[in-house]
This record gives structure tokens, C-alpha cells and sequence, in this order.
């Protein structure tokens, strides 16, 4: 589930525990106990907005090479690829039927 993870928040670049939970099929609990774990191990960083913001942290020692592996083991699966075009950026319109 770690790895999981790390290459979901390495593709999407920023999430939040709730987006994480829905695309890998998980519940909230368990992903934030897994961030939780990798926050302690420095893996990853939070900050906290409306929700918690979840990145992978840019000060870890080897940040640019952990980016590059998650991503290269990401092209592997192509259903990470799709996650971040079909990813909604913008709030939807008011009122806007769906």
C-alpha cells in the first residue's frame, strides 16, 4: 500500500487523504495511517488547508531521485497515468447538473 501510495502522490504532485482513499480503493482510515507512517519517515509532507494537503516532501535527502523512481514505476501502470488527466481542477460550475 506504501508504494501505492507514494506513486499516486508523485503523479497527482498534491492530494489530499480523501482523493487518495478513492483511487486506491481504500478507506480514509487506512491512508491516513499510512501517511501517517511515511510523514514520520519523512517521505512525504502535509499542511494543513480546508483538508489535509498531502505532497511528497522536498527537502528528503534523495527527494528528486524518490520523484523519478515513483514516476518511472508509474509508467508501468497505466491507470496512474490516467489519474491525473482525469482529475477535476476546478470547482464545478454552481448549479450545473451533473
Amino acid at each position: 500500500m506504501r508504494t501505492a501510495l507514494l506513486m499516486v502522490i508523485a503523479v497527482l504532485e498534491e492530494t489530499y487523504p480523501a482523493e487518495l482513499a478513492r483511487y486506491l480503493g481504500s478507506s480514509i482510515s487506512s491512508v491516513q495511517r499510512t501517511l501517517d507512517k511515511i510523514e514520520e519517515d519523512g517521505l512525504v509532507a502535509t499542511r494543513s488547508l480546508v483538508v489535509r494537503a498531502v505532497t511528497l516532501n522536498p527537502l528528503f535527502p534523495a527527494a528528486k531521485e524518490l520523484r523519478a523512481l515513483l514516476l518511472r514505476l508509474a509508467e508501468g501502470y497505466p491507470e496512474y497515468q490516467r489519474l491525473k488527466e482525469s482529475r477535476r481542477l476546478r470547482p464545478r460550475r454552481r448549479n450545473k447538473r451533473l
